[in-house]
């Protein structure tokens, strides 16, 4: 019998091996062999009759795991210290003008100033409720995680060699989340304005973003006097005459009734990254459309965090303008304005749109459920098999597992003949 030789592939595995384990070897013998007693000794003494000695030289490794452990924790606490310093000031100020606006902010009615709830230490949220046109409000900020070095880190370098849609070490925002309520509605459709820097972050993987289309015409935002760092998301054009007035002067008088163009255009709309007006959920439904009766129409706004003096005026400017479009759409809801009406084949369109999606949608849950009751009953028909199979004796196991393997040669030499034709 002939010995078969190794080729060189394996000489070449074997070589960087070799090398591996010689650069290693130094590194090796540090971490396993501990300094012997020749090294100076810190304390002797006697323990239950146990002389004992410590030498601190034999422990090297250990005080760097503490030294690295207490960084570790001392980076925490400042972290944490620091994200609740950024958020102080825009908390009292927002806090404020929110009790100007609602009946009750945050989670104590009796409190003179409301206090935010923390999840963890860069993620915090302020209640409101108690006005006219609007259920509740929920302002959700969110912090760079400063007090996870660790996870610093790693958001860094994903975001630099992956590029993702949505960066995991993202900016400092605060998202205003305005439920309005649930009858009488305005059926306004999608609607959004967004920052240019930010349209691929948030668009990406929302659901609700999908009835809206990005307008692509040139000069789209100036035609209708809002700055041209802005981009238009819409479901139709009739909902654009509504935000933001008709292209040219005859929509100067909407537009001047709204203001909604005046706060944006302002310093204040510096710190906006995307206002969305919608009735569609955000993430798309894991068993069933959301059905008419139960869909709540939301204003959602998301803003930078501010950080200067100016910039929190800028965002209770933003504020008031929620305040102000969520007036105009109760007004309408309710007939007692046309301001945000929309034109009855408008209506129509929406309503069409919805029972398309709702189909699609349908479609897709009910394949994905076929799918999964497939695989499941395939799962149990092979555990029956084998549940079956088990119990036969030994001779008959090896006469099936015989049979099973003529089987398979004769299909794989009907499939190499197939491939040869």
């Amino acid at each position: 019998m002939v010995e078969r030789q190794p080729g060189p592939e394996a000489e070449w595995g074997a070589t960087t091996m070799e090398r591996l384990w010689t650069a290693l070897q130094p590194i090796a013998h540090r971490l396993a062999n501990v300094p012997q007693d020749e090294a100076p000794v810190a304390w002797e003494g006697t323990v239950m009759n146990l002389k004992l000695a410590f030498r601190p030289a034999q422990f090297y490794v250990q005080g760097a795991l503490v030294a690295l452990s207490v960084l570790y924790l001392l980076i925490a606490f400042v972290g944490r210290a620091v994200n609740r310093w950024r958020v102080r000031a825009w908390h009292q100020r927002f806090g404020a003008a929110l009790q100007k606006e609602f009946a009750q902010v945050g989670a104590d009615a009796a409190s003179a100033q409301p206090a935010l709830l923390w999840n963890g230490a860069n993620e915090a949220c302020l209640f409101a409720t108690g006005r006219r046109g609007i259920d509740t409000l929920h302002a959700n900020v969110w912090l760079r995680p400063w007090h996870d070095i660790l996870y610093v880190w790693i958001s860094l370098l994903f975001d630099l060699l992956a590029l993702p849609a949505v960066p995991w070490f993202g900016p400092d925002t605060v998202t205003l989340h305005m439920a309005l309520p649930s009858s009488p509605r305005v059926n306004g459709g999608t609607f959004a304005i967004i920052d240019k820097t930010e349209l691929v972050p948030v668009r990406h993987g929302r659901y609700d973003m999908l009835f809206a289309k990005v307008v692509d015409a040139e000069n789209a935002s100036r035609a209708r006097g809002l700055d041209e760092r802005f981009a238009i998301a819409t479901e139709s054009g009739d909902i654009t005459d509504k935000w933001l007035g008709e292209v040219g002067p005859r929509g100067d008088a909407q537009r001047a009734r709204l203001g909604l163009t005046d706060t944006l255009n302002s310093s204040a709309g510096r710190l906006l990254v995307s206002l969305l007006f919608t009735d569609q959920p955000r993430v798309q439904p894991e068993f069933e459309a959301v059905p008419e009766t139960k869909r709540v129409e939301r204003l959602e706004l998301t803003m930078r965090l501010p950080r200067t003096a100016a910039q929190l005026d800028g965002s209770v400017q933003l504020l008031t303008m929620c305040m102000d479009l969520v007036d105009a759409l109760h007004l309408t809801a309710t007939g007692k304005s046309n301001l945000m009406a929309l034109r009855p084949e408008t209506h129509v369109a929406l309503k069409k749109t919805r029972a398309e999606a709702a189909q699609a949608l349908s479609e897709v849950l009910s394949r994905e459920s076929k799918a999964e009751a497939a695989e499941a009953a395939e799962e149990e028909r092979l555990r029956l098999q084998k549940e079956k199979f088990e119990k036969l004796s030994p001779a008959e196991q090896a006469k099936r597992r015989e049979v099973a393997k003529r089987r398979n040669q004769r299909k794989a030499q009907m499939k190499e003949m197939r491939r040869r034709m």
